[in-house]
């Protein structure tokens, strides 16, 4: 090969190299995704979106006691696990910059947001509290839910110490049922107006909030822990959903 064809040949090597690069540039920027820190996201979220006033007072009032009339057989339970503290990883998704305003189902973290509604002695008054902060025994509350997700939400027992536990069934709905919530819905669990949940004096008797996309199911749910940010009167949970999974979240108060 003599010197001209040699330029040659480096020439058109130069023009391919050069041309794989601009490709490789643009698939970089076509893959690029939205990313934005994930707390401060959904904390504004929660103060746009969770906005339902709190209960008025009733004239007549009922409570569902921690206590089952048909006690199925219990069977094991073993808590699923809350990381108290905040996620490390961005919220990624697009969209991400318009969270506050819209929680898309894509997004790679998904939430919900939980207050305890405890009413007073005269039943005249109610203080929203975070669920580090339970009710003591013989008060009287509901459970305020608005998840980022569509779904599916009951309130079961618990019983035993925490790391020998068993769920001896369902309080809330009936055993079998759940109630449905839409995304960004608000729902205060008992539904029903006047009536509330009454707190036992046994401290190994645990309400369970279980808060779940309706696949999450079997392999489908996430197995990624839930991150739990305690406010003053509300609590946060975040978890990662890996893309093919759903969100399920629990609480044993």
């Amino acid at each position: 090969m003599n010197n001209a064809q040699s330029i040659r040949t480096l020439a058109v090597l130069a023009v391919a190299a050069a041309s794989l690069a601009a490709v490789a540039q643009a698939t970089d920027k076509s893959v690029a995704v939205e990313a934005v820190p994930v707390v401060p996201a959904f904390n504004q979220w929660v103060n746009t979106i969770v906005v339902a006033p709190e209960p008025a007072p009733v004239a007549s009032i009922t409570t569902i006691p921690m206590t089952l009339v048909a006690v199925p057989a219990p069977a094991p339970y073993e808590p699923w696990p809350v990381v108290v503290g905040a996620p490390e990883l961005p919220l990624i998704g697009a969209g991400a910059n318009q969270a506050p305003r819209a929680w898309g189902s894509s997004f790679n973290y998904q939430g919900m947001h939980v207050r305890l509604l405890v009413l007073d002695a005269s039943g005249r008054k109610v203080e929203a509290r975070a669920v580090n902060s339970l009710p003591r025994p013989g008060e009287r509350f509901k459970i305020r839910v608005t998840a980022t997700f569509d779904a599916v939400t009951d309130v079961g027992l618990v019983m035993g110490e925490p790391w020998t536990s068993q769920r001896a069934g369902q309080l809330y709905p009936a055993q079998g049922m759940s109630v449905h919530m839409h995304a960004g819905e608000t729902v205060d669990l008992p539904l029903e107006q006047g009536r509330f949940f009454v707190m036992g004096p046994n401290a190994n008797e645990r309400l369970l909030l279980s808060v779940r996309h309706a696949a999450a199911l079997g392999d489908v749910r996430t197995q990624q822990p839930a991150y739990r940010m305690d406010g003053k009167s509300g609590s946060s949970y975040l978890q990662l959903v890996p893309r093919g999974n759903a969100p399920a979240m629990e609480k044993a108060a």
